[in-house]
């Protein structure tokens, strides 16, 4: 009994190894150039958050309180090299959930912001309390207040 065994010509598995591999190689060019613009973009994004940061000072140059209930007025002070906006204060590590005016407010550059709120915890005479203003890019200053 003969068995009549067909292979593959040589010319034709030489074209299906090439389109394979051409495939293939595209495909990891696409994954690969996709990766680095995706990393580039991540690290172009922190550099900049860095440098606002840097750029980013302000402080405290008052606080007042009425003596009478939980309202606190403070004014903040931007002597930055670019304008920022406060996002949250937290008084004693508890945040602050009622403001009446100045929150999410652009400080420009050389600028004075007054802010009002409702303070998180209770003020009385004479106790030291830390309050905390976080910008609108994550910069953050402290202060010890008393009473």
């Amino acid at each position: 009994m003969i068995v009549k065994r067909r292979g593959v010509s040589e010319i034709i598995s030489t074209v299906m190894i090439i389109l394979i591999v051409s495939i293939a190689g595209s495909l990891l060019f696409t994954y690969s150039s996709t990766m680095f613009q995706e990393n580039q973009d991540r690290v172009l994004r922190e550099t900049e958050l860095s440098t606002q940061q840097a750029q980013t000072r302000f402080k405290f140059t008052a606080v007042w309180w009425n003596g009478n209930d939980d309202l606190l007025n403070i004014t903040v002070y931007n002597y930055g090299m670019i304008d920022i906006e406060v996002n949250d204060i937290y008084v004693d590590g508890v945040q602050v959930q009622t403001y009446f005016f100045g929150r999410n407010e652009l400080i420009q550059t050389e600028k004075y912001l007054k802010m009002a709120f409702t303070s998180p915890v209770t003020i009385i005479d004479g106790e030291s309390y830390r309050i905390n203003i976080v910008s609108s890019i994550g910069v953050s200053q402290v202060a010890n207040w008393e009473a």
